[in-house]
Formats: C-alpha cells, sequence, structure tokens
C-alpha cells in the first residue's frame, strides 16, 4: 500500500508541473503576441515568461530522468552508481531549475499595479 500512495504522489507532481508547464506556455505566448512591447515592464513580463518556461522545462525533464535513475537503482545498480546521470546530479539539476524559476517569478516579473488609477481618482 505505501508503495502505490508513493508511485499515485509521483504521477501526481509529474502531471502537476506538466500542466503548469502548459499554462506558462501559454502564458507566454500570449504576451508575445501582444503589441504592447514599448515599456520595459512589458519587455521584462516576456523574458521572465520565457525563463520560467524554460525552468519549469528543465524541471520537469530532470525530475523524469531522476525517477528513470531511481527505478534503475534497483533493477541494475551497478550501472547507475558511476555514471554521469545519477540521483545527485539530478537532484541538483531539480534544484537549479526551481531556484531559476522563483527568481524569475518573483525578482524579473514586474508587479502587476492595478489599483493605481483609484488612488488617484479625485473626488
Amino acid at each position: 500500500m505505501e508503495d502505490f500512495i508513493g508511485y499515485s504522489f509521483v504521477a501526481l507532481m509529474l502531471f502537476g508541473f506538466g500542466y503548469a508547464l502548459i499554462w506558462h506556455i501559454r502564458d507566454a505566448t500570449e504576451v508575445h503576441r501582444s503589441k504592447k512591447w514599448n515599456t520595459t515592464a512589458a519587455k521584462r513580463k516576456l523574458i521572465a515568461n520565457y525563463l520560467m518556461v524554460v525552468s519549469l522545462g528543465g524541471f520537469l525533464v530532470s525530475y523524469i530522468l531522476n525517477i528513470a535513475v531511481g527505478t534503475l537503482v534497483h533493477i541494475r545498480p551497478e550501472a547507475v552508481q558511476h555514471a554521469l546521470i545519477n540521483s545527485d546530479t539530478t537532484a541538483f539539476a531539480c534544484f537549479s531549475s526551481l531556484v531559476v524559476y522563483f527568481i524569475s517569478r518573483f525578482a524579473i516579473m514586474p508587479k502587476e499595479e492595478e489599483n493605481q488609477r483609484l488612488l488617484k481618482a479625485k473626488i
């Protein structure tokens, strides 16, 4: 029963991050197709969206490789111990991809200022 719960959690994580990747690809193409590229905020938003797509894609690939290495350890442990792609390198790739994602999400992406007009309105 514990194996089933673990495998279902891994499958849900793959599905969730795959869905997030598709969502960010849709957002990046929507920003790219918009004609409002005159401001630096729009350019920063476009660069941040592209960086988020690349980092989520890298995370998903490295997570799938980590799963493959983890299942290969149980089948042939002598082949995985000295390989270039092992559990440590894939875990570091997952971590670095998430760091790049969060940097692009919170540092590069411009803040939305929707309520500024309401504050400056004269009564």
